[in-house]
Protein backbone atom coordinates (compact mmCIF):
# COMPACT_ATOMS: atom_id res chain seq x y z
CA UNK A 1 0.00 0.00 0.00
CA UNK A 2 2.69 2.50 0.98
CA UNK A 3 4.62 1.74 -2.18
CA UNK A 4 1.63 2.70 -4.39
CA UNK A 5 1.31 6.15 -2.77
CA UNK A 6 5.04 6.85 -3.36
CA UNK A 7 4.98 5.83 -7.04
CA UNK A 8 3.70 9.14 -8.50
CA UNK A 9 6.34 11.04 -6.52
CA UNK A 10 9.09 8.72 -7.76
CA UNK A 11 7.84 9.05 -11.33
CA UNK A 12 8.08 12.82 -11.09
CA UNK A 13 11.66 12.65 -9.78
CA UNK A 14 12.66 10.25 -12.56
CA UNK A 15 10.98 12.44 -15.19
CA UNK A 16 12.70 15.59 -13.86
CA UNK A 17 16.07 13.81 -13.94
CA UNK A 18 15.46 12.65 -17.53
CA UNK A 19 14.49 16.18 -18.67
CA UNK A 20 17.53 17.63 -16.89
CA UNK A 21 19.88 15.16 -18.64
CA UNK A 22 18.34 15.90 -22.03
CA UNK A 23 18.64 19.67 -21.55
CA UNK A 24 22.27 19.35 -20.37
CA UNK A 25 22.99 17.37 -23.55
CA UNK A 26 21.56 20.34 -25.48
CA UNK A 27 23.94 22.76 -23.75
CA UNK A 28 21.93 24.09 -20.78
CA UNK A 29 23.96 24.84 -17.62
CA UNK A 30 23.18 22.98 -14.37
CA UNK A 31 22.59 26.26 -12.46
CA UNK A 32 19.66 27.09 -14.77
CA UNK A 33 17.67 24.13 -13.43
CA UNK A 34 17.91 25.27 -9.81
CA UNK A 35 16.97 28.81 -10.89
CA UNK A 36 13.86 27.56 -12.69
CA UNK A 37 12.86 25.40 -9.69
CA UNK A 38 13.20 28.42 -7.41
CA UNK A 39 11.08 30.56 -9.78
CA UNK A 40 8.37 27.89 -9.91
CA UNK A 41 8.19 27.72 -6.11
CA UNK A 42 8.05 31.52 -5.86
CA UNK A 43 5.35 31.66 -8.55
CA UNK A 44 3.18 29.30 -6.48
CA UNK A 45 3.53 31.59 -3.45
CA UNK A 46 2.55 34.59 -5.58
CA UNK A 47 -0.61 32.83 -6.78
CA UNK A 48 -1.65 32.10 -3.18
CA UNK A 49 -1.21 35.77 -2.22
CA UNK A 50 -3.11 36.90 -5.32
CA UNK A 51 -6.00 34.55 -4.52
CA UNK A 52 -6.23 35.90 -0.96
CA UNK A 53 -6.40 39.47 -2.30
CA UNK A 54 -9.12 38.48 -4.78
CA UNK A 55 -11.14 36.78 -2.03
CA UNK A 56 -10.88 39.89 0.16
CA UNK A 57 -11.98 42.16 -2.69
CA UNK A 58 -14.90 39.87 -3.53
CA UNK A 59 -16.24 40.18 0.03
CA UNK A 60 -16.51 43.96 -0.26
CA UNK A 61 -17.90 45.24 -3.56
CA UNK A 62 -16.69 48.60 -4.81
CA UNK A 63 -19.01 51.55 -4.35
CA UNK A 64 -19.11 54.20 -7.08
CA UNK A 65 -20.32 57.64 -6.00
CA UNK A 66 -20.65 60.91 -7.91
CA UNK A 67 -17.95 63.45 -7.09
CA UNK A 68 -19.15 66.35 -4.98
CA UNK A 69 -16.41 68.62 -3.64
CA UNK A 70 -15.60 68.00 0.06
CA UNK A 71 -18.55 65.62 0.52
CA UNK A 72 -17.08 62.79 -1.54
CA UNK A 73 -13.73 62.98 0.27
CA UNK A 74 -15.50 62.67 3.63
CA UNK A 75 -17.43 59.62 2.44
CA UNK A 76 -14.21 57.99 1.19
CA UNK A 77 -12.53 58.52 4.59
CA UNK A 78 -15.47 56.92 6.39
CA UNK A 79 -15.58 53.96 4.00
CA UNK A 80 -11.81 53.39 4.32
CA UNK A 81 -12.27 52.86 8.06
CA UNK A 82 -14.60 49.98 7.22
CA UNK A 83 -12.37 48.60 4.40
CA UNK A 84 -14.96 49.40 1.72
CA UNK A 85 -13.40 50.40 -1.63
CA UNK A 86 -14.87 53.58 -3.12
CA UNK A 87 -14.47 55.09 -6.58
CA UNK A 88 -15.63 58.55 -7.59
CA UNK A 89 -16.93 59.60 -10.98
CA UNK A 90 -17.77 63.06 -12.26
CA UNK A 91 -21.44 64.06 -12.32
CA UNK A 92 -21.17 65.71 -15.73
CA UNK A 93 -18.67 64.55 -18.29
CA UNK A 94 -17.74 66.02 -21.65
CA UNK A 95 -19.46 63.06 -23.26
CA UNK A 96 -22.71 63.90 -21.46
CA UNK A 97 -22.47 67.51 -22.57
CA UNK A 98 -21.40 66.99 -26.18
CA UNK A 99 -22.71 63.67 -27.42
CA UNK A 100 -26.39 63.10 -28.12
CA UNK A 101 -26.83 59.57 -29.48
CA UNK A 102 -30.27 60.24 -30.98
CA UNK A 103 -31.10 63.05 -33.36
CA UNK A 104 -34.21 65.01 -32.49
CA UNK A 105 -37.23 64.02 -34.55
CA UNK A 106 -39.25 66.58 -36.47
CA UNK A 107 -42.80 67.00 -35.12
CA UNK A 108 -44.23 65.86 -38.44
CA UNK A 109 -42.35 62.53 -38.28
CA UNK A 110 -43.60 61.52 -34.79
CA UNK A 111 -45.87 58.44 -34.86
CA UNK A 112 -48.32 56.99 -32.31
CA UNK A 113 -49.02 60.17 -30.42
CA UNK A 114 -51.79 62.23 -28.87
CA UNK A 115 -52.35 65.66 -30.38
CA UNK A 116 -54.41 68.74 -29.66
CA UNK A 117 -55.82 71.06 -32.33
CA UNK A 118 -57.43 74.39 -31.30
CA UNK A 119 -60.51 75.57 -33.21
CA UNK A 120 -59.92 78.64 -35.35
CA UNK A 121 -63.52 79.97 -34.80
CA UNK A 122 -64.09 79.32 -31.06
CA UNK A 123 -62.32 78.44 -27.77
CA UNK A 124 -62.80 74.68 -28.12
CA UNK A 125 -60.02 72.21 -28.91
CA UNK A 126 -59.96 68.78 -30.50
CA UNK A 127 -57.81 66.08 -28.86
CA UNK A 128 -56.97 63.08 -31.01
CA UNK A 129 -54.70 60.04 -31.19
CA UNK A 130 -52.95 58.62 -34.22
CA UNK A 131 -50.74 55.69 -35.12
CA UNK A 132 -49.60 57.36 -38.32
CA UNK A 133 -47.15 60.21 -38.78
CA UNK A 134 -48.43 63.42 -37.24
CA UNK A 135 -47.67 65.45 -40.38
Amino acid sequence: MEQDSKLPFLDKIQEDAHVEEALQACGYHPWSFSKVRHQMEFKGDKRKKKNKKQEASMKRPMIVIPYVEKVSEAIVRIMKKHNVPVAMKPRKTLKDLLVHPKDKQDKEDITECVYKVPCANCDKTYVGETGRKLG
